[in-house]
């Protein structure tokens, strides 16, 4: 299928086929539409040619009755037209919002120019309003165009002659819009979306930006940015509106020159006098829709621009939600295969990394500022793919598992919280309600995680206990309370592998206890744990420790013997110090 002349991705065509039947029916109705067009045209010529001469007002009435009846029909199939395109609209709402949104947030990482959410939903919802607005429905129309091009040449050639000029003029007119026009939509696309991502980066970090004294300097950026990308637009639509000038011109020159047509012929006797006025109509309303599609080009330029990055996101996610063999519940057994990551740029963060860890096992990874600690733990929990080796759950490969049901079975808690818009609730709960658990079971385990976490007492004190809306301009958590209730949610549903990184970076002496307690609690009851820190206190109790630098291995064993490798410096002396190891 092929839309806007340009191939639909697959999900965006089976949405199109489920709304087949709105636009079949806003097909029908258009033909509806054109035919009752030809009302006003075919009552100008009664009018003119056997009402005036005859002078019979009987005759007047009643096809003045007809005509009524007609142009009521018209506005009704086309009231009727509008509706069912929008709920065409709303209807691939429905069937594709949801797998976009699925697709973006499946992306491991989004490469170097992809569009961010924000961004793909405006586009889709852009390309969602064209396809059920004034732009499709003048496609619907332009295949009317030939009917009044027919009834032209049957009242005279001349005529049918003067609309096949004027829309050749026109279609010509759009044409040369649209290869001019190609260029400079790609270029505004990609201006508004660099403007739009550094935009929500800088309002996402406000507050450091008043601190820092950046707030004027940074305006004045995107101002810059959105200078560009306007400017672009601004050239755009100075072309478009030339085209759109020449188009009305055209249009009305072709429209008076019918009307001297109709009369010249009319002089010479080979059409009768209301023949001159059905002439003048005739040729506007077969131009019309040629005129619409001109001043909606736009619309359609950026629709072709967002059916672009709507495919683009289901080639990159394709697979993603494939079907896989429903595994038998896992056991904890993680474990990692000369694992490489890189960087945008090529250069590579995990150098070939392996490790084990069984259930029950605490591996503590350290290592200085940039060694890779942080993608190491990502990797681990399943929330970066590597470029290179493998991950293995029970032996089966991380690709294998269905990635939502293997996350019940995972508790991940990075270095910056990552609390989300809702109650505390729903973010340790990892909101579950909303996928369907019976709410009784999710309070319960809510609950139990919380109490795990030690911040159960913590999350009672607050204004609405549970409940206590954060985010989004909800109530405001300090960053220990922030971790402190990431730590529950890492813990809910007593995961089997869990991997905290910098658990206790923003903790104090009380955190830090419960902290340790929960870990000490999830080891007994069998869980698989990773542990990334620079504070050696959770780390006492390690079995094994990874000691990361410049992304290698530098070395892996049990903790005794890496403290005693860190003492003797064998394993790089630039670590964070263990139980009274030197730091560089």
């Amino acid at each position: 299928m092929r839309l806007f002349w340009m191939p639909v991705p697959k999900p965006l065509e089976q949405a199109m086929v489920a709304c087949r039947a709105h636009f079949i029916l806003a097909a029908g109705l258009s033909a509806g539409v054109n035919i009752l067009y030809l009302a006003p045209t075919i009552y100008m010529m009664q009018v003119y040619d056997r009402v005036v001469p005859t002078g019979s007002t009987m005759t007047l009435f009643w096809i003045t009755v007809v005509v009524a009846v007609a142009i009521a029909t018209l506005t009704a199939l086309d009231a009727v037209r509008s509706r069912v395109m929008v709920r065409a609209s709303l209807r691939l709402n429905r069937l594709l919002s949801d797998e976009i949104l699925n697709r973006l947030m499946a992306r491991s990482r989004a490469e170097a120019g992809a569009p961010s959410t924000g961004q793909a939903m405006r586009e889709f919802d852009g390309l969602r309003q064209v396809l059920g607005g004034p732009a499709t429905i003048a496609l619907f129309d332009v295949p009317w165009t030939p009917l009044y091009l027919i009834v032209a040449f049957l009242i005279h050639p001349v005529l049918g002659l003067l609309v096949l000029a004027g829309g050749a003029v026109l279609i010509g007119l759009a044409l040369t819009n649209e290869r001019r026009g190609k260029a400079r939509a790609g270029a505004i696309h990609q201006a508004n979306a660099a403007a739009y991502a550094s935009q929500e980066a800088t309002f996402r970090n406000a507050e450091l930006v008043r601190v820092l004294g950046m707030r004027r300097a940074l305006v004045a950026k995107h101002i810059d940015e959105r200078a560009e990308g306007l400017s672009a637009n601004a050239t755009s639509q100075f072309s478009g509106a030339r085209y759109n000038a020449l188009v009305k011109f055209v249009r009305m020159f072709m429209q008076s020159l019918a009307l001297g047509a109709g009369a010249w012929l009319a002089v010479k006797g080979e059409i009768s006098v209301g023949a001159i006025i059905a002439a003048s109509v005739l040729l506007s309303r077969a131009l019309q829709p040629v005129e619409q599609l001109v001043g909606h080009w736009p619309a359609i330029m950026q629709s072709r621009q967002a059916l672009a990055t709507v495919g683009e996101l289901f080639d990159s996610t394709s697979g993603k939600d494939a079907h896989r063999t429903m595994l038998p519940e896992p056991k904890g057994n993680l474990e990692l295969e000369r694992v490489v990551v890189r960087d945008p740029q090529g250069a590579a963060i995990l150098k070939g990394v392996s490790l084990k860890l069984v259930p029950g096992q605490l591996l503590g990874v350290i290592g200085p500022s940039g060694s890779g600690k942080s993608t190491l733990a990502r990797v681990a929990a399943g929330a970066l793919p590597p470029d290179l080796g493998e991950i293995r759950i029970d032996d089966a490969r991380f690709e294998d598992w269905d990635p939502e049901l293997l996350a019940r079975y995972v508790g991940y808690l990075p270095q910056d919280c990552a609390l989300l818009p809702g109650t505390i609730r729903d973010n340790i709960s990892r909101f579950a309600c909303a996928r369907g658990v019976p709410a009784p079971i999710v309070d319960l385990e809510v609950v139990e995680a919380a109490k795990a976490a030690g911040v159960h007492e913590l999350i009672l004190r607050l204004p609405g206990g549970y409940d206590t809306g954060i985010e989004g301009g909800g109530h405001r958590l300090s960053a220990g309370q922030a971790q402190r209730i990431a730590l529950a949610r890492a813990l809910y549903a007593n995961p089997l592998i869990v991997v905290l990184d910098e658990p206790n970076s923003a903790l104090d002496g009380e955190g830090e206890a419960a902290l340790v307690r929960a870990v000490a609690a999830a080891r007994m009851r069998g869980a698989a744990i990773m542990i990334v820190a620079h504070r050696a206190a959770i780390l006492s109790n390690a079995d094994t420790l990874l000691v990361l630098n410049e992304g290698a291995a530098a070395h892996l064993g049990p903790r005794e013997e890496v403290v005693a490798a860190l003492r003797n410096g064998e394993a790089r002396p630039n670590v964070v110090p263990i139980n009274g190891g030197a730091r560089r």
